[in-house]
């Protein structure tokens, strides 16, 4: 009788911890796709809305302080590095795309309409509303820049 206990209250107690480690490492509480929906402020002002793009997650330019002489209706990618490109407008223009989730973290592109030029990313929730957007973009060494994006709404 004893042994059957103590087989039980060893079992149970096993299956209580198993729960616990799930919920607190795997479950609940790691951040999911659904938490970095939404708009985010750059640093520069730029607000980017990121949503949901068939399997992956994308985020388009949906305010930003154009240029002198432009307004945000009328402004264009005038920096791309690909002259053919320079036509098309900002305002709505994807600048986050194929972002997925990997561990914590979740991976895609970004591009830069200031400076031209697109990156490989990584994106960390490093709060509720705020979040670390980190581009490298391979010269003869990588050379890296993040920034902390803020949550809007």
């Amino acid at each position: 009788m004893f042994k059957r206990y103590f087989s039980v209250l060893i079992h149970s107690r096993f299956a209580a911890l198993s729960l616990m480690t799930l919920l607190t490492l795997g479950g609940l509480n790691p951040a999911s796709a659904a938490d970095i929906l939404g708009h985010w402020k750059t640093p520069a002002g730029a607000v980017i809305h990121i949503t949901s793009c068939g399997k992956t997650l994308c985020g388009k330019l949906t305010d930003f302080a154009p240029l002198p002489g432009y307004t945000k209706e009328t402004a264009t990618d005038v920096n791309h590095r690909d002259a053919s490109k320079r036509n098309r407008k900002l305002l709505g223009l994807e600048v986050v795309w194929g972002v997925t989730r990997n561990g914590s973290n979740w991976t895609g592109k970004v591009y830069d309409p200031r400076r031209g030029f697109s990156a490989p990313a990584t994106l960390k929730l490093t709060g509720q509303n705020s979040m670390n957007v980190k581009g490298c973009v391979r010269m003869v060494f990588n050379i890296c820049e993040d920034e902390n994006w803020q949550r809007l709404r």
